[in-house]
């Protein structure tokens, strides 16, 4: 209803909620945290950070229809600043006229950017809570995307397991929370 009375797609909607999470956890990072391990083997906040300005940096390229094979991870030398560029650079592009129709080839076959968007929001999600755990802050995720993340990746089952993608669902344990239980299911430990 809010989608349609803002003359905003639900992809869009859902993933812009996304990024302002992931924004709000790199506004409260501290800069002497982004060497720091985060839950992504083998990834430092800075690695998760590079990831997303290249999530962002696509899918601007998406908006304007140029293909792309994969987000660039290129560590920046101002993590904040290079995430701020990025950052209202895809905002910006997201609000081009007919941007969301913008049709191109993106990692998982080619589709329109506000289909892309429909289903990739769930990575800003999930790297909301490895940045806030990589940088030693409270993971505030919305329990909203957190419930509709945890439906999509049960229905999804293995489809999004490889390398790239998710790891394969660890355990929450009885009784885990709404966010454990999603980040289970993601692949990282909760532990």
């Amino acid at each position: 209803m809010v989608a349609t009375v803002l003359g905003m797609s639900k992809s869009l909607l859902t993933y812009t909620k996304a990024l302002y999470g992931f924004d709000a956890a790199v506004q409260r990072a501290d800069d002497t945290s982004w060497s720091n391990a985060s839950p992504c083997d083998g990834w430092t906040a800075a690695d998760v950070l590079a990831h997303n300005i290249g999530m962002n940096n696509m899918i601007s390229g998406f908006c304007a229809g140029i293909d792309s094979k994969g987000p660039s991870h290129e560590l920046p030398d101002d993590p904040a600043g290079a995430w701020k560029t990025s950052f209202d650079g895809l905002l910006d592009a997201l609000d081009t006229k007919g941007a969301l129709h913008s049709v191109a080839r993106t990692p998982w076959g080619e589709m329109p950017t506000g289909k892309f968007l429909g289903f990739a929001w769930i990575d800003p999600v999930i790297h909301t809570w490895d940045l806030a755990k990589a940088t030693g802050q409270p993971a505030v995720l919305d329990a909203e995307l957190v419930a509709r993340g945890t439906k999509q990746l049960e229905q999804a089952g293995d489809s999004l397991v490889g390398p790239g993608r998710f790891e394969p669902a660890t355990q929450a344990g009885s009784g885990a929370d709404p966010v454990d239980a999603f980040v289970a299911l993601s692949g990282r430990s909760v532990s």
